[in-house]
């Protein structure tokens, strides 16, 4: 890879609004303007492989790698990465597996489920009916089926906390890692931390340094952002769960918020995005 600098973002309430209707215009003549100064973006999420090529098919960009489902799985395209050879390819894309498939866990997810503290309480994001997580988000249909479409991961959609707990006590005693957001509790094997150690580490970049930033809203994020030169927290709220990086408080909303943040971010670091 030749460029300046690699930021790693997460998506949702950073680079964009959850619940957005659509890319937002502009966006991609954002991204475009990064590439041509030698600034690539690569998305650190828990969303889909196929919620990020409906991205990319709406911005009419492509990134050049997805963390995707938390951190199981990585599409790098083809060289970038110095590894030992990937699971298969998909596209210009090496696909590198990070996490065994989530049917491995099939058997707890169902027990979950049907525990008296979760049952009717909790809806399993992969199991559910779309049209229902559709009223229970906000988020249209087509969206819903596209973060359905999990190998790796999963998600119960849940605000009662002794669901919760009783979610994370069990994933944990499998060996899942869960992950708590506002809506829901993710449960997988991996993280985003090691995923972009991963990729950082295996990065094709020969003889050349690049400036990382990390880019993200909330405690899920913490595992980007610990692994930047200049991380930044995207968020109007209280940032105090992670003190030692750069905060920047913005009144605008995503997408507007993310990147006038990273404009302020590369101007750290001798960079300016008009």
């Amino acid at each position: 890879m030749s460029g300046r600098a690699v930021v790693l973002t997460d998506i949702d309430d950073t680079m964009l609004p959850l619940t957005r209707p659509q890319a937002p215009e502009g966006l991609s003549r954002f991204l475009e303007k990064l590439r041509f100064l030698g600034v690539e973006v690569v998305p650190v999420t828990f969303k889909t492989i196929m919620e990020l090529e409906a991205l990319m098919s709406e911005l009419r960009y492509s990134f050049i790698a997805l963390i995707a489902e938390g951190g199981c799985v990585m599409h790098a395209v083809k060289g970038l990465l110095k590894t030992g050879g990937p699971a298969r390819t998909v596209g210009v894309y090496d696909v590198i597996e990070l996490c065994k498939p989530i049917d491995h866990y099939k058997a707890l997810l169902t027990q979950i489920e049907e525990d008296p503290r979760c049952f009717g309480k909790a809806v399993r994001l992969s199991n559910a009916d779309s049209r229902a997580v559709s009223q229970l988000t906000g988020l249209p249909v087509e969206s819903v089926r596209a973060s359905q479409a999990r190998h790796y991961s999963d998600a119960f959609i849940t605000q009662d906390m002794s669901c919760r707990d009783l979610i994370i006590d069990s994933a944990e005693g499998a060996g899942l890692k869960p992950v708590q957001t506002r809506r829901a509790v993710h449960l997988l094997e991996g993280s985003k931390e090691e995923a972009v150690a991963t990729f950082l580490r295996d990065m094709n970049t020969p003889g050349q340094r690049l400036t990382i930033i990390g880019m993200g809203d909330n405690e899920a994020d913490e595992g980007i952002l610990r692994h930047a030169d200049v991380p930044v927290i995207v968020s109007g709220g209280d940032a105090r769960w992670l003190k030692r990086v750069q905060y920047v408080r913005s009144l605008e909303e995503p997408p507007e918020s993310w990147a006038s943040s990273l404009r302020i971010a590369l101007s750290w670091v001798g960079m300016y995005v008009a």
